[in-house]
């Protein structure tokens, strides 16, 4: 390996000559003469794995070379205007400067804390140069980091290269390149103090007191500018545009830090970093890098324009997508696009596919790269992917990655065996540091996906975009890049709002296109989403904007440019009738006693026992659905005795069921009760949690649910008749409805039977086994306005905003009725629901990032927070069970299968061979989502195997043994006793001895 180019020499010459020059003259710095190309190959910057090192300035040329494709892909047409217009600068000379600072990225690598990671080539660096000196480097200084050394060097090396200098950071443009630059590990440094702004060696020693240190960094610093061809920055750049190119670099270091990118062109040994070899290099990087770009699946997604709404759907609008479909595109064009969509309708009228056609109206007028849909769980996640998925076949004009995303704490199902067959396949990306395995996520697994130009995702993954979290401007980027479908908005609380509506006002100062969906959404809530979009546009969008009138149904649209709105209303074609009738039922007395709620579900369900009919039995928690699976189960099989027939199919689905068994159950039910499900005649009943309330599309004659908020209730009431309501469409299971089903054409009235929890004296009681599921207040208030209203019959979609506002209103009571003893209780509740909500609000603000109006210049806010705050968070916040268990059976002593049977090996579990793909998937097939709760002291866990440990998705799962016990029946235990495994999925096993 050549250590300098022939003529370069390094001696001692005087003082510090501010600059570098690119003609091919001496720059003199820190004592040392260096001469342009002539940099030090002996300084590596990728190491590991590698067959020999790879020149830390190959890494900063490829890197540079990323950024530029990078930027051709995310910063087209209207986005790359808006850009140039903000910074004030030519697209190519824009274009030019990021690559540019993305290339220095790494510059803090020149420092000795860095190079003495591998101590054979630090030693020869220093005992053959004493330019570098000759000191050893204490553990103290071997802190540093590279980004911060990045981070310090850099003001005061562009300031040599006329960024204007100032003696606070805030005002200091090089200080907030150098920052920005020294995040691209996924958090900010804290703002540089005066002294260090001028002269950072002296105050941080570590960067290197030999002068070749500070030498070679401004050489490096020089022959990249003259490669890039960059001009200077005269002005600091709009925050919301360093998120962006934040991210952006992080992004160009990862696909350029690849292995199977840097083998290729590692220079030969005796390579000499002259002008010509850095020409091969840089030309050769910049000929390849769109390549890597489309390899990782960041291109654009480019969408046929479609002359109308049924070209692209192949059926007839409804009013609301015909709405949609004839006046956005007039309202869209007098802007860029760019602007906040709401959709209000209830489930069932096509908001979906209303979103996705205003959503690629909105990507080619405003220049997104693609859609992101997101959803509140993984389930709703799984069956919108199917359905994006078969809207990008028909839509598009290249192809395009189409991703799912997910935190860890979400993961479950399809997107479980995706995301481990990915960690497995995922290109090593080689780093001295402790981003390996990060990088590989986000390339090859979840971190990655939100990039993709299609992508739906968990929304937990887009409000940890607002959260003080490790690579947050890499989810800004990635939502700021394409149209932003925001779906069940109407699902979320206080906590999540306040997240919500911090994104919404970052997405506005980005001008990032934004759609958001509901079906009953409160008209407070909704006004508070339109404002913060517009807050965060800016003082122009603001100071012309008026609040606009939601309707229900309808859509509303509001430009980010000027401010202005929009507010439709349309007629729904599936208006019906809803009536709610409230059976009281009790917990607190024996199951065998007529008014506790299962003999009362019993009851409820005769007419399908007798004469057929499809029905939900919906349960507020697992542990009731399985319960009330078990009693219904041998009840319809007392039932076939005494009649000698075939009793009602029974269906049970909740999240605690292995994965590929939940996958089964769900097809099963599809088949069942689906659109085009063959409804068996002797009728069929399905007990399942709040996971069927979104995204499955079923039909059934009765439901039968919990006491829920009334916004859930109506949105369960949505799979009830589902198929029956559509206007001037037929009924496809008209033939198989049951005798005793009333009501038909538009005078259809769904019946929806709660069962309100009571005590002995008829009052609202909340079970304790509801924990804190739903809040009291705000059960105890629909309880008394279901009471109050029993036997009325509501109109949907007409009543429904009325009665999801009534629930919240302040003078309830008043309104109500109740009673003295009522008002009290709801005194009480509502005082501390409030007080609950105001503290959530409050922690909220405590972990959410800064307003962009709020930010400054500063970007160490959006690192820091007063509180612990990880990705999971808002996951577990939603409800995602935190912990994944696989269960192992021991078949014989260290013999261990996934199945009861003894027949399918665990993989991995002994040797040190790497878990393949296939096996990745099969062991994501039986993984079982729980509360990290049940994992607590007690839980008996078996250590993850080595080659799980190596995979980035295995590595979170736990093991959970099961043995046999006298009985010859499998068991396990967790932190609250054993379990077992079986039809009804993981339970609590109160027969097991102990």
């Amino acid at each position: 390996m050549a250590l300098f180019s022939r003529d370069m020499s390094f001696r001692l010459i005087g003082p510090i000559v501010r600059g570098a020059c690119s003609d091919g003259r001496t720059v003199r710095a820190g004592g040392t003469s260096v001469s342009f190309g002539q940099v030090d190959c002996r300084l590596w910057g990728k190491h590991e794995g590698l067959p020999r090192p790879y020149p830390l300035v190959c890494h900063l040329l490829d890197t540079a070379a990323m950024a530029g494709a990078l930027w051709d892909v995310w910063f087209e047409g209207p986005g790359a205007e808006r850009a140039c217009e903000e910074t004030g600068k030519a697209p190519q000379e824009l274009r030019q400067l990021v690559s540019f600072w993305a290339g220095l990225h790494d510059i803090g690598k020149i420092s000795p804390p860095f190079q003495v990671k591998v101590p054979e080539l630090y030693h020869g660096l220093v005992q053959r140069d004493p330019g570098y000196g000759t000191e050893e480097v204490s553990a103290e200084d071997r802190r540093l980091h590279h980004s911060e050394a990045t981070h310090l060097l850099l003001p005061e090396v562009l300031t040599a290269l006329g960024y204007p200098a100032a003696r606070s950071a805030r005002r200091h443009v090089g200080h907030q390149v150098a920052q920005f630059l020294g995040g691209h590990h996924g958090q900010f440094w804290e703002a540089q103090q005066r002294g260090p702004l001028s002269a950072p060696r002296s105050h941080a020693p570590a960067l290197g007191s030999g002068p070749a240190w500070d030498a070679q960094c401004r050489a490096h610093v020089e022959l990249l500018k003259a490669t890039t061809g960059a001009g200077k920055l005269t002005e600091p750049l709009p925050t919301a545009f360093v998120v962006l190119v934040s991210g952006l670099v992080v992004v160009a270091d990862w696909l350029a830090s690849q292995e199977h990118f840097i083998v290729p062109r590692l220079p030969r040994e005796g390579w000499e970093a002259d002008q010509d070899a850095v020409h091969r290099h840089w030309q050769r990087a910049t000929a390849e890098a769109a390549g890597a770009v489309r390899s990782a699946g960041l291109n654009r997604a480019r969408f046929r324009s479609a002359p109308s709404f049924v070209d692209r759907f192949g059926f007839q609008p409804n009013a609301l997508q015909a709405s949609l479909a004839q006046e956005l595109p007039g309202l869209v064009r007098e802007g860029r696009g760019n602007g906040l969509l709401l959709v209000t309708a209830p489930a069932g009228d096509g908001k979906t596919e209303a979103a996705l056609d205003a959503a690629t109206l909105l990507a080619r007028t405003s220049g997104a790269a693609g859609i992101g849909f997101s959803l509140p769980t993984m389930a709703t996640v799984d069956a919108m992917y199917e359905r994006v998925a078969a809207f990008a076949r028909s839509a598009l004009r290249d192809e395009a990655a189409l991703t799912r995303v997910h935190s860890m704490a979400w993961l479950a199902g399809a997107s479980a065996g995706e995301a481990a067959a990915a960690a497995v396949g995922a290109e090593r990306v080689v780093t001295a540091e402790d981003t390996s395995v990060e990088a590989a996520e986000w390339l090859h697994g979840s971190r990655r996906g939100l990039l993709a130009p299609l992508s739906v995702f968990t929304i937990d993954q887009g409000l940890s975009a607002v959260l003080p979290v490790r690579y947050n401007v890499l989810k800004m980027l990635a939502l700021s890049g394409k149209v932003l479908v925001v779906d069940e908005a109407h699902a979320y609380g206080p906590w999540m709002h306040a997240l919500l509506v911090r994104l919404l006002e970052w997405l506005g100062a980005l001008h990032a296109p934004v759609v958001v969906l509901s079906a009953t959404l409160t008209g407070r809530i909704a006004r508070s989403l339109t404002a913060a979009y517009v807050r965060g546009a800016g003082s122009e969008a603001e100071k012309e904007f008026d609040l606009p009138e939601i309707h229900y149904p309808g859509w509303v649209w509001v430009d980010a440019e000027t401010g202005a709105s929009a507010s439709r209303a349309v007629v729904s074609e599936r208006a019906h009738g809803l009536r709610f009738h409230t059976v009281p039922v009790r917990r607190d007395v024996e199951v065998s006693d007529p008014r506790h709620r299962l003999p009362e579900i019993q009851r409820l369900l005769t007419p399908v026992v007798r004469d057929g009919g499809c029905a939900l039995v919906c349960c507020t928690t697992v542990a009731e659905a399985q319960e009330t699976r078990r009693v219904l189960k041998d009840w319809f099989g007392a039932q076939e005795k005494l009649s000698d027939a075939s009793g009602p199919e029974l269906y049970l689905l909740h999240s605690r069921f292995r994965t590929g068994d939940r996958a089964e159950v769900t097809t099963r039910c599809e088949a069942t009760f689906g659109k085009h499900g063959g409804r068996p005649r002797h009728g069929a009943v399905l007990v399942a949690t709040q996971v069927v309330e979104q995204s499955l599309d079923l039909d059934f004659d009765l439901l039968i649910t919990d006491l829920a908020p009334v916004a859930q209730l109506i949105q369960r009431a949505g799979r009830c008749q589902r198929h029956r309501l559509q206007r001037g469409v037929a009924d496809p299971h008209a033939a198989l409805r049951p005798p005793w089903l009333t009501g038909t054409g538009e005078r259809v009235t769904v019946d929806v039977v709660v069962l309100d929890p009571v005590g002995e004296c008829g009052e609202f009681l909340h079970p304790r086994v509801w924990g804190a599921v739903y809040d009291e207040s705000l059960l105890l208030r629909t309880s008394e306005l279901l009471r109050a209203r029993a036997g009325e019959s509501f109109r949907v979609p007409q009543d429904v905003q009325d009665l999801v506002d009534a629930v919240y209103a302040e003078e309830f009571a008043a309104v109500e009725g109740g009673g003295a003893a009522v008002e009290e209780r709801l005194a009480v509740l509502d005082a501390a629901r409030l007080g609950e909500e105001a503290a959530e609000e409050q922690l909220a603000d405590m972990v959410r990032i800064p307003s962009p109006r709020d930010m400054g210049r500063d970007l160490h806010p959006l690192s820091v927070t007063s509180v612990p705050v990880d990705e999971n968070l808002v996951a577990t916040r939603l409800g995602a069970d935190s912990a994944r268990l696989v269960c192992v059976y021991e078949q014989a002593e260290e013999v261990w299968t996934l199945d009861e049977a003894g027949e399918t090996a665990v993989p991995g579990m002994v040797g040190a061979r790497a878990v393949a793909r296939d096996e990745a998937r099969l062991i994501a097939d039986h993984v079982i989502p729980v509360p990290g709760s049940w994992l607590g002291e007690g839980a008996e866990l078996r250590a993850r195997p080595e080659a799980w440990q190596r995979n980035a998705v295995l590595r979170g799962w736990d093991l959970l043994p099961m043995r046999r016990d006298s009985n010859g029946l499998w068991r396990g235990r967790l932190k609250a006793g054993p379990v077992s495994y079986g039809a009804a999925g993981l339970a609590p096993d109160t027969n097991a001895q102990v």
